[in-house]
């Protein structure tokens, strides 16, 4: 059935509290707003971009946009800046094709051409304060960074071994040894540059002491943050900082995480055909929502209250940036270990068997996908059915050691993409936040747990009258796909899969084990309820048209 839905180490940065926030309700239409927020959106609804790429930071109330104009290896940009309380844009700054790195600073922003090895530092209103060109770097710069308070520069060899940094009061010069290669910066100020390697670690690297420690290392993580880091379990987003980890359930398989701030993140995915962001707020315990009609690349944090989203398409080159304050706040769980929550069925009961089937397959056993693998219908019945025919895999081993699964979302182009349930599970079993798998992923699966004793044939395609005459009547079971209680299916989520064709879920897709019939009713070993029920037969094969026929079964050589 499908219902849409650390290493703890402890260390020494300054990584202060994680927060979390997000779900339903459309924003009010009757909230009061101040005349500066007046103000705020009418700037950003003004500020439309027809360019191919746009980042959005904020530091102290000014917010920075890149507009980018991408090359083959290097782009062009033109920097704006745009002073939130005011309400106003207080620059806009071009800069000609090159390998750029920029960032806000106390004072304004800076902007560094690794090719041609140029820092220029503007103030707030555009003007360059300071320009200084490296002209005894031979090398190329791999990776550099500025210091918000403009005192250091820090950048490293192409084999990043080593950084450099540069005293910009006196120009003293010094080099430091790296363990690893960074990547990424996190912050870089009080004189240590957070930063995160190219293996996924955070390191502190402090420009007056010249070490270079390690922080943080958890293969899990894979967002990070000034203030905390951010990865996925089976079933929880997992937030790691100085005070341990904790866990927020994951709503549904297809949630990208598309900004991080100081007290949470945020996530989109596609919501009844509506862009739906979800804030987490882990001070709080809140999850809010906003609502765009338009794809969301990105969310920057100003506080717990306000956020700038880029919307619009890279395809189209159209970008818009929005001020936007999430709404109808609800309570969120927030978990100090990495476990489930607990996931009840929330379809009716099924049809209980009172009449005795002309043909009823004997002995095959009946195994409950609650609590365990509240999605892994197919799984379970996968299992089910190998049992029977003496194969004593465990529904754990089958999950973790042969079912192919991903939860591999992202958006592309202003077009949200993901995987195929033909070639995956999406999602994992064990989580109540996932979609689930078509035949094919399942018959890959068994083919792979098998021995030479028995074989799997994907039978999709042939009428259930002449499975049971084929099948049943043989006391081979069938795996079948279906819907929860014989329901209707519901269009869920859409996404694009990568050949570009546009896939939708089918809410209450299910699958069971086919073992009987009678001249009225179908009977199945039903995981979703764990034991023998009975299903109306033009019910049934309506359903299982709708699924598109899908059927497997393992025989015997």
């Amino acid at each position: 059935m499908k219902k849409l839905g650390c290493l703890i180490l402890s260390f020494v940065l300054v990584l202060t509290g994680l927060a979390g926030c997000s779900k339903k309700e459309v924003p009010s239409k009757n909230e009061t707003t101040t005349k500066s927020e007046e103000n705020r959106g009418q700037i950003f609804g003004e500020i439309l971009l027809n360019k191919d790429l746009a980042e959005v930071s904020h530091r102290n109330g000014i917010v920075k946009i890149d507009a980018i104009t991408s090359g083959l290896d290097t782009f062009s940009f033109d920097t704006i800046l745009v002073d939130l309380a005011k309400g106003e844009k207080l620059c806009e700054v071009s800069f000609d094709e090159g390998a750029w790195v920029s960032g806000l600073t106390e004072n304004g922003f800076y902007a560094v051409n690794t090719l041609a090895k140029e820092l220029k530092l503007y103030d707030k209103a555009g003007n360059v304060t300071k320009e200084l060109a490296f002209s005894d770097v031979s090398e190329p710069m791999h990776f550099c960074a500025l210091s918000e308070n403009e005192k250091h520069f820090v950048y490293t060899n192409p084999a990043g071994t080593q950084a450099t940094v540069i005293r910009l009061t006196d120009n003293q010069k010094s080099v430091i040894a790296l363990d690893a290669p960074p990547r990424d910066a996190l912050s870089f100020r009080d004189n240590v540059l957070q930063l995160v390697s190219v293996g996924g670690e955070v390191f502190a690297l402090d420009v007056t002491k010249e070490s270079y420690t390690l922080v943080l290392t958890d293969k899990r993580l894979h967002r990070f943050s000034s203030t905390y880091c951010l990865g996925e379990t089976e079933s929880n987003f997992l937030l790691e900082n100085a005070n341990g980890c904790s866990y927020v359930p994951i709503s549904s398989a297809d949630e990208i995480v598309v900004g991080m701030g100081e007290n949470g993140f945020a996530t989109a995915c596609v919501s009844q055909n509506k862009n739906q962001v979800r804030f987490y707020d882990l001070n709080k315990k809140t999850v809010s929502y906003y609502y765009t009609t338009e794809p969301v690349e990105q969310i920057c944090y100003v506080d717990d209250q306000t956020a700038v989203a880029v919307t619009g398409s890279p395809m189209e080159k159209r970008h818009k940036i929005v001020l936007c304050r999430p709404t109808s706040p609800e309570q969120l769980t927030v978990l100090s270990q990495d476990i489930p929550v607990d996931t009840e069925p929330e379809h009716g009961t099924s049809q209980e068997v009172t009449t005795t089937p002309r043909k009823l397959i004997r002995n095959v056993p009946a195994i409950h996908q609650f609590p365990q693998y509240p999605t892994g219908c197919e799984s379970v019945s996968a299992v089910m059915a190998l049992r029977y025919g003496g194969n004593q895999i465990s529904v754990e081993q089958f999950v973790e050691e042969f079912l192919p699964k991903s939860r591999d979302f992202y958006v592309e182009n202003g077009l949200h993409f993901g995987p195929s349930p033909y070639e995956y599970f999406i999602g994992n079993p064990k989580s109540s936040a996932s979609y689930g798998c078509m035949a094919p992923v399942i018959e890959k699966a068994i083919r792979a747990c098998i021995d030479d004793s028995q074989s799997v044939d994907n039978i999709s395609g042939m009428a259930l009258e002449d499975i049971c005459d084929q099948y049943i009547d043989r006391d081979i079971p069938v795996i079948l796909w279906a819907t929860i209680n014989m329901l209707e299916t519901n269009p869920k989520n859409s996404w694009y899969l990568s050949d570009g064709t546009r896939f939708t879920w089918p809410g209450n897709e299910h699958c069971m084990l086919l073992v009987g019939y009678d001249d009225t009713k179908y009977y199945f070993n039903d995981p979703y309820v764990g034991k023998l029920v009975a299903y109306d037969k033009t019910v049934t094969e309506d359903r299982f048209a709708e699924l598109g026929s899908q059927a497997l079964v393992i025989l015997p050589q």
